[in-house]
């Protein structure tokens, strides 16, 4: 959606995408669906790591990139880009 916000550290993206509108598309917001599976183009740094609940869904899936997150399961701490 090429949106540029500022979101206080913690933020989580599902409260994120809610409050400004964006596209990112969710489905069960657990992290079991994979839905809402995007690219951190920049930023991985600043966000959680992977969740157990990311891991476990990512290992029935095939070839998923480093880069691959769930968008329901990002908690940002700094500047990211992500694409969905």
């Amino acid at each position: 959606d090429n949106l540029v916000v500022e979101v206080p550290q913690g933020a989580k993206i599902p409260d994120v995408v809610d409050e400004y509108g964006a596209t990112l598309p969710f489905g069960c917001r657990m992290g079991s669906c994979g839905t809402c599976r995007c690219i951190i183009v920049e930023g991985m740094e600043n966000l959680n790591p992977r969740t157990e609940e990311e891991e476990e869904l990512f290992e029935t899936l095939t070839a998923v990139g480093a880069a691959e997150r769930l968008g329901c399961q990002l908690i940002i701490h700094g500047d990211v880009k992500i694409r969905s």
